[in-house]
């Protein structure tokens, strides 16, 4: 079977007759409950939040006592005593919305003034976003993105929402896609919900300050109303891939998985709660990026940086251990399913073809989260996770044992998985080896000669005829309503990023022999494939 492991048995209930008149009003009543149980939540945290900015909270840098124990503890009594709408509502309608992605850009008051000269933009025509029509085959989403944006005001926010839930529920408007969808949106709320609660712990401890406009309830509910919007959407481009063969449905669904442990869910909030104080103080601070690793033989010297001032920078168990939910929380949950779509390209090129003939490479591959979604969709594939850090590669080999484990020996038996350490730049692999090779979000942290030779290795261990997938953050042009401040991700210690957004990756890989294929978008993610052309049989 070629195509994507099947739904396990019993895990959808097929809707029965009689109810067959109602699952779509089920699937409305399903979404609405989630987003306003998250909506509530979200700006419950708000008014909390902006009133400890504005008193003098006991609770400061450097008190033994545990805050993240319990979320009463990010602010004094005081903060509780009035229920009354904040002043400043009826003013914030008339400002301009910041437009930010991910919960960290949240933290940014405005760029300084370097930024604003290197956020400086090409025309329109020239930005790689804009140019990619010259090279790839473009899917529905990038026409979608391309012409995204979110209004400001908040009565026409909860209009564009309903229209969204709309189209939602008359695509996928069955009973069988309940589980999906409550699952999805839970998630977005429990990550948006984590992220504030991690903002609110570093600023009490003297790790971060939020922008002006963010001290306003009203104005952090209405940034977290437009990252569920945006999230939703994500998830309904998710499903119809999933409907659509190319992959399977995420098995973290299913309530067995670890992640409905509470007590592992725990583990890993103040694990996040610990890094996000240490990141956003660091960030405050301009830290420096130095790691404890000198060796400058097996490390280049761009990757002995702690990116996103993360702990340890890729080089420590301790920032292995965290990342995961990092930067789950980071994108408010929708991390995963922008991932995912690696494998439409991938499943497209895996129609009509054996997995177990199939060799798949995913370079940088960090913790191994997104080749579990992979195995998981294709038990069969013979794959191979490649990595710098031995601490990621080691926790890679941790969540493939766990995936195998969970699926049980006769679905993972199919297939397998090695691991190579190695700079994706100077692969120890032999020529024409691998039949496709996968990469998730690795460009944007490298240099452009680094770009150059990892494209160039990338070539030489392709198979003629087989596929590379690219997956990285958005580039301007992509969604240029966000063009102006996407650059400002920069920021936070990554040094080549405002050059990966400017980078032509058409023209780049056909220098090296790869052929563009195809583009998706979706959200803040872009996932690009290039295919080996095959060799032409020699004439006699």
């Amino acid at each position: 079977d070629a195509g994507p492991r099947s739904t396990p048995a019993g895990m959808l209930a097929k809707p029965k007759a009689y109810v067959k008149t109602i699952h779509k009003r089920l699937f409305e009543q399903a979404l609405y409950l989630v987003h306003r149980g998250a909506m509530a939540t979200i700006r419950t945290n708000a008014i909390l939040y902006s009133s400890c900015l504005k008193s003098s909270s006991p609770y400061r840098r450097g008190d033994t006592r545990t805050i993240a124990a319990n979320s009463l503890a990010l602010c004094p009594k005081s903060a509780f005593a009035s229920s009354k709408p904040s002043k400043r509502v009826s003013s914030f309608r008339t400002r301009r919305t910041l437009v930010v992605s991910n919960v960290l850009e949240a933290v940014v008051s405005r760029p300084d003034n370097q930024s604003r000269v290197l956020n400086v933009l090409p025309d329109l025509d020239k930005r790689p976003g804009v140019i990619d029509s010259q090279y790839f085959k473009e899917g529905t989403s990038v026409a979608y993105w391309k012409d995204y944006s979110l209004p400001t005001r908040p009565e026409a926010l909860a209009s564009r929402f309903a229209e969204e839930l709309s189209i939602t529920r008359n695509e996928h408007g069955k009973l069988e896609a309940v589980p999906y969808w409550v699952y999805h949106l839970f998630r977005t709320s429990f990550f948006t919900l984590q992220g504030a609660l991690g903002l609110a712990v570093a600023t009490v401890n003297g790790g971060a300050s939020l922008s002006t406009e963010m001290q306003d309830p009203t104005a952090a509910a209405m940034l977290a109303s437009r990252w569920f919007v945006e999230a939703l959407v994500v998830y309904r481009q998710d499903y119809r891939n999933i409907k659509e063969g190319l992959y399977a449905l995420p098995f973290d669904m299913e309530p067995r998985h670890r992640q409905f442990n509470p007590l592992f869910t725990l583990q890993q909030s103040l694990r996040f709660f610990e890094e996000a104080t240490g990141t956003l103080k660091r960030k405050a601070e301009k830290a420096s990026t130095e790691v404890w690793m000198h060796d400058t033989n097996l490390y280049p010297s761009y990757y002995r940086h702690t990116f996103h001032y993360q702990t340890d920078g890729w080089l420590s168990d301790k920032s292995a251990m965290v990342y995961e939910t990092s930067t789950e929380t980071l994108f408010v949950g929708r991390q995963d399913a922008m991932q995912r779509h690696t494998m439409v390209p991938f499943g497209h090129f895996m129609k009509g073809r054996d997995q177990k003939s199939t060799k798949v490479l995913e370079i940088a591959c960090g913790t191994g989260r997104f080749h579990t979604f992979l195995r998981d969709s294709y038990p069969a594939l013979s794959t191979c996770c490649s990595d710098l850090s031995p601490f990621y590669l080691a926790q890679a080999k941790k969540n493939m044992d766990y995936w195998e484990s969970f699926r049980g020996a006769d679905v993972a038996s199919e297939g397998s998985t090695s691991f190579v350490q190695a700079n994706a730049e100077l692969l120890p692999l032999e020529d024409a080896s691998f039949d496709a090779v996968l990469s998730v979000y690795l460009f944007h942290e490298l240099p452009m000669s680094a770009r150059r030779n990892v494209i160039k290795e990338v070539a030489r261990v392709l198979k003629p005829g087989g596929m590379f997938v690219l997956t990285d953050s958005l580039q301007l042009g992509d969604t240029p309503s966000k063009d102006e401040s996407m650059g400002n991700f920069g920021d936070f210690a990554e040094p080549h990023y405002r050059g990966y957004i400017n980078t032509d990756f058409g023209k780049l890989a056909s220098e090296f022999g790869l052929v563009p294929d195809t583009k998706e978008l979706a959200s803040s993610t872009k996932a690009m494939s290039f295919y080996k052309p095959k060799e032409k049989p020699s004439s006699i």
